[in-house]
């Protein structure tokens, strides 16, 4: 059996047309999608980067699997997304890495471009001091979770998509009796506001920084 930690991507598979819909007055349907994959392919390469274990990708729909098996090969593990919210999606995930031995484990999504290897590392060091941390985001909900045991109370009762996410994960959290610890705040890119603003954040970074997301938003916008 696998043990110690584990990075787990959570991500919707690009497809034309679908995902990104407030980005629409910006960005054509193509544009939306190599956006997406561009966040997609970045997330990845920061989970395997950062090198903290083994790395997993939690993707949905379910019949997206082979095309991701295609994409990464084995530089990760692909798993299909089992549940019937966001929440559920997540836990199932960290039980399924949580079955083959890892702890801690990490969960990132695939909306914050700005995700670094530190962020993962910054959390492998909290849980040395708490049961979870939290990687905020600006806009109420959060861009990684991890534990150093499957818990279930951050998952349960929660309204995903609203700007009450961490907070009400962090009462379900600290009502459990768990210790938490909060991570940097990074903002999400779902509105054509985050899209400039990332536009012009991204050209003061490192290099190494999100070279997918750079590399899509050099093509013009229409």
């Amino acid at each position: 059996m696998a043990s110690g930690p584990a990075v787990v991507v959570m991500a919707r598979a690009p497809r034309l047309g679908e995902g990104k819909s407030r980005l629409r007055s910006v960005l054509t349907d193509q544009e939306r999608l190599e956006l997406q994959e561009a966040f997609l392919r970045d997330t990845v390469d920061v989970a395997v980067k950062a090198n903290v274990g083994r790395t997993y990708l939690a993707i949905t729909p379910q019949d997206a699997v082979p095309w991701a098996e295609r994409e990464f090969g084995n530089a990760l593990t692909t798993l299909a997304q089992i549940g019937d919210d966001l929440g559920h999606r997540m836990f199932n995930a960290i039980r399924q890495a949580g079955a083959e031995g890892h702890r801690p484990i990490v969960v990132i999504g695939t909306d914050a471009p700005l995700l670094q290897p530190k962020h993962l590392h910054a959390a492998i060091e909290a849980l040395a001091r708490s049961d979870v941390c939290f990687g905020p985001s600006e806009d109420g909900g959060y861009y990684l979770i991890a534990s150093n045991e499957p818990q279930a109370e951050s998952f349960e009762n929660v309204a995903w998509g609203t700007d009450q996410v961490l907070e009400t994960s962090l009462v379900r959290a600290r009502d459990a009796g768990l210790e938490c610890e909060l991570l940097e705040k990074l903002y999400d890119v779902d509105t054509s506001e985050d899209l400039e603003r990332l536009m012009s954040d991204i050209q003061s970074t490192e290099e190494a920084t999100a070279p997918h997301t750079k590399t899509a938003l050099l093509q013009p916008i229409s």
